[in-house]
């Protein structure tokens, strides 16, 4: 064809005089399985000659079937084979490609997608030059599974949950298949999430052939790359990876690049910086290669707050799951496209455009029609899922669900951006499709791979497709499936019943413990109805089980009922580290917690530097109740950067009764930049208000019952803090429809005159010098809110000073409590890790 390169001709006309030898190697099983891997030579061969295709299906006998062939999963299969017919629109042969992601980056803090700080000028330029997708969508917002499942373009998690996977074809494998060299630079976080999960894409460095792995940014990073791109030979294109990482948590605020101390700002401070980086990265390798390919997306985004969340991997909402997208190479058009596309369609996008075969197990689509300028056929859609939620997206509107409940919610992004009402009711035919689609999506998964959950070489059925990834709606399907004549599926429907936890599933799963031969599915039935809360005396006997992964489940099982008599087993259990996953170990810190395990308090503490798990466990630590804990609590609290993970420790801490020993960390903690969410609440728990620059018992009583009135207030501020002010803090609610205001005021003398104030709902107040005075706006809500305003230089107030203040509210407005503490410093970033 005239898409047909020289080198592919020639890889043919080999192919073809190879063919004895190729022959001979399928007479052995393991040259099968490699050949049966080897998705682009299988593709060639059985397309391409019909000679070559008889020993290819051959390798097949081997137990080897063709992954499309699976009847299990629920994708449109024309709709996958015209979505691969769809490229052709770009030409890419011979060009160089530089693929750059950046850590955390979420969409809307870069200025090509209106974000109004000019933090970004180099993607913004670039930009202008290429195609642009307004609504990109990563399939997992964790590093480790969103990277995997770019190079690889398929939704990496559900198929990792499944045992599958692992022997995917990667972006870099393909292309030096094809006459690439290629080259990646990244740090050792990529695969920090679930590591296990990862090892053998670890190992073959994602099948990169020069890789430079290390924690490394700005110039250092420029200079590996620059002196990679120096010494590689010319002989062949290039593929170059570069994964930025400096937008990830801890913040770091950039010499030059300094918006402000807030998390917020040190975070845009970070993306300022990887873009400036990002700038040169082109530079160099355009220098090199003119006309060179280039890509530039994000892992997932990055959450302040939206949705009640900081940081990433909690939710599918925008914030954390839309990423910036950009394409800049021959053929494609300076375009701005508003078509839901997602990072897994790069891969298959860049293979359209070199004319390479395209693996049958990869999951995204071309987007070369797009690229070229093509109008667009659908409104395109993208999936991503967390350990609780799954997005579903379509045009304009978004199914946010929670996976194990089944509960979902529809957001219209055209009238609610921020993903605040739920616009179901308005579009229940749509919520009904939608959610079907979900479905179908999450039953499609694994349905071309070739390992994993297989039952004697068949595929398996939808429904445990789904259940595998954790979709609670997929329950009373699985059950129904305990009667299915294939052992293998009902021992499969059992153990996932276990794990999903559904009441609904009780009945199917009594009738299986009653009456089932198999005794794999009755241990399992027993199980599960243990953790619904109907026991089954088979589950105790478990306990004595010569399997040790019985053992286990039971006493997790009966843990949950409040039963102890497996408490032993739990804490051997979590003393080992590599028999238990992310999800296994918050069951069991739940459990240890209820059972308020004595015995577990020592391994728990020791625990404590696993970062992901630290909030779980001080939660854990917190409902057990043994006071030894409090010196490790608050030890790791001291030195605790991660916002969400210092209200664990502190409401841990708060449970043990560690009231004056948390006001110093606690004052340290609601003077930084951002103060800790919900640091009154826990102080007035903890009885410390009056430690943390709080006013006394008698003046908070009158603060709750006068402060529409007016109430004048001694409080002293504690000492501490970096000199460089004070902040209020004010725990309120507003009851009304508007937002109202408080009235903060130093330097008054309540004898003196009074004048009406400017704002008529207000009391008569006394004279008040503005100069010293604090107006705070408090927004409408019927939960308490935290609100925090730094004092005026014109205040005086300074760190130990003790001081007279006056408070109005105006009506509608209730103070629960307040606190003044000084201003404190973030605490400095780690040191970098040793390469």
């Amino acid at each position: 064809t005239p898409r047909q390169t020289g080198r592919q001709r020639l890889v043919l006309a080999g192919c073809g005089l190879a063919l004895p030898a190729l022959l001979a190697a399928t007479l052995l099983r393991p040259a099968a399985e490699r050949l049966g891997r080897f998705d682009n030579l299988r593709l060639i061969l059985v397309e391409s000659a019909p000679l070559t295709a008889q020993v290819v299906t051959l390798s097949a006998n081997f137990g080897l079937q063709e992954a499309a062939s699976d009847p299990s999963g629920a994708v449109d299969e024309p709709a996958q084979e015209q979505a691969r017919a769809a490229g052709g629109a770009l030409h890419f042969e011979g060009r160089s490609m530089l693929l750059v992601t950046i850590d955390a980056l979420r969409a809307d803090h870069v200025g090509a997608y209106g974000y109004a700080r000019k933090v970004t000028p180099s993607f913004d330029a670039l930009a202008s030059r290429g195609s642009l997708f307004e609504h990109a969508y990563c399939p997992t917002p964790h590093t480790s599974y969103s990277i995997t499942s770019l190079l690889t373009g398929k939704y990496m998690r559900p198929l990792l949950l499944q045992g599958a996977g692992e022997d995917s074809d990667t972006w870099a494998g393909l292309l030096r298949t094809y006459g690439y060299h290629t080259a990646a630079f990244y740090p050792p976080a990529v695969f920090f999430i679930d590591h296990s999960r990862f090892e053998s894409f670890a190992k073959r460095a994602l099948d990169f052939e020069y890789r430079w792995v290390e924690f490394a940014e700005g110039e250092k990073r420029l200079a590996q790359v620059r002196e990679y791109l120096a010494s590689a030979p010319r002989d062949k294109p290039l593929f170059l990876w570069v994964h930025l990482f400096g937008p990830h948590e801890p913040y770091e605020a950039h010499p030059g690049l300094d918006f402000g101390d807030r998390d917020v700002d040190r975070y845009d401070s970070e993306v300022a910086a990887a873009d400036a980086t990002l700038g040169q990265l082109v530079t160099l390798m355009e220098t090199r290669d003119p006309g060179a390919v280039t890509i530039v997306s994000a892992d997932h985004g990055e959450e302040f707050g939206d949705h009640g969340g900081r940081y990433h991997g909690s939710s599918v909402y925008e914030e954390q799951v839309r990423v910036p997208l950009l394409v800049v190479g021959p053929g494609v058009k300076a375009q701005r496209i508003t078509e839901v596309v997602q990072t897994i369609d790069l891969l298959p996008s860049v293979l359209g455009a070199l004319g390479v075969p395209r693996p049958p197990r990869i999951r995204g689509r071309d987007l070369g029609q797009l690229l070229s300028g093509a109008r667009a056929s659908g409104p395109g859609t993208a999936f991503a899922e967390t350990d609780e939620q799954a997005l579903y997206a379509e045009g304009n509107l978004r199914l946010v669900c929670a996976r194990r409940l089944g509960a979902c919610k529809l957001f219209d992004l055209e009238k609610d951006r921020g993903q605040t009402r739920d616009a179901g009711p308005d579009h229940p035919d749509a919520l009904a499709r939608m959610r079907e689609k979900q479905r179908e999506l999450a039953a499609s998964h694994g349905r071309y791979e070739q390992s994993g959950l297989r039952a004697e070489g068949k595929g398996w059925p939808a429904a445990i497709l789904r259940g595998a990834g954790g979709d609670g709606d997929a329950a009373e399907e699985i059950a129904a499936l305990l009667d299915d004549a294939d052992a293998a599926i009902r021992r499969k429907a059992a153990e996932l019943l276990f794990e999903l936890r559904r009441k609904e599933t009780a009945p199917a799963l009594r009738l299986a413990l009653g009456r089932a031969e198999d005794e794999t599915v009755r241990r399992f039935a027993a199980l599960a109805l243990t953790r619904l809360g109907d026991g089954a005396p088979l589950t105790v006997e478990l306990l004595s089980s010569p399997e040790l992964q019985l053992r286990r489940l039971a006493a997790l099982a009966l843990g949950e009922t409040g039963d102890k008599r497996g408490e032993e087993l739990l804490i051997a259990w979590w003393r080992d580290e590599k028999a238990r996953d992310f999800q296994r170990s918050r069951e069991l810190l739940e459990v240890l917690g209820a059972l308020r395990s004595k015995d577990a308090v020592v391994p728990l503490m020791q625990s404590l530097p696993d970062v992901r798990l630290r909030p779980y466990i001080a939660q854990a630590l917190g409902k057990i109740r043994e006071e030894a804990a409090a010196g490790a609590l608050l030890h790791a609290l001291a030195d605790e950067r991660m916002q969400s993970t210092r209200v664990a420790l502190a409401t841990a801490l708060t449970d043990l009764d560690a009231g004056p020993a948390l006001a110093t960390p606690l004052v340290r903690f609601l003077g930084v930049p951002d103060p800790m969410p919900g640091g009154l609440a826990l102080a007035q728990r903890a009885k410390i208000l009056e430690h943390i620059g709080g006013p006394s018992g008698r003046d908070r009583a009158r603060l709750t019952r006068d402060a529409n009135l007016g109430v004048k207030l001694t409080v002293t501020i504690p000492p501490g803090g970096n000199g460089k002010g004070v902040r209020l803090l004010v725990r309120v609610k507003n009851a009304g429809t508007a937002a109202g205001t408080l009235l903060f005021a130093r330097g008054v003398d309540a004898a003196a005159p009074v004048k009406r104030a400017n704002n008529p709902t207000l009391p008569r107040l006394p004279v008040i010098d503005e100069s010293q005075a604090l107006r705070l706006s408090v927004p409408p809500s019927n939960e308490p809110l935290e609100l925090a305003a730094r004092l005026p230089d014109s205040f005086g107030a300074r760190a130990a000073l003790r001081a007279s203040f006056l408070l109005y509210a105006e009506r509608g407005i209730d103070v629960e409590t307040l606190a003044l503490v000084p201003l404190s410093d973030e605490l400095p970033p780690p040191p970098p890790k040793p390469w």
